[in-house]
């Protein structure tokens, strides 16, 4: 079996949105939110992209068992040289 080390790295966002004092809690189930998914994969395509140029470093996904609304994990390998 080989020799395997690990770190852990976070990028966390908190998505908000701010409404005026006359508003009347979450009557729109948060719609404001549905804009965020296309975002959210725009940013992964830069970050596999920027992976991509750095030679010996691959990336792919990993499973938590979170839906992909609340988490995405990705695993970044890097080959030694």
């Amino acid at each position: 079996m080989p020799y395997v080390e690990e770190r852990e790295f976070t990028f966390r966002l908190e998505l908000r949105c701010e409404f005026p004092d006359e508003y009347d809690g979450e009557a729109h189930g948060y719609a404001w939110a549905e804009e965020f998914p296309p975002i959210a994969a725009e940013m992964l395509r830069a970050l596999v992209a920027v992976v991509g140029k750095h030679p010996g470093w691959t990336v792919r996904p990993k499973s938590r068992g979170r839906s992909t609304e609340d988490e995405v994990t990705l695993l970044l390998e890097k080959t030694p040289s």
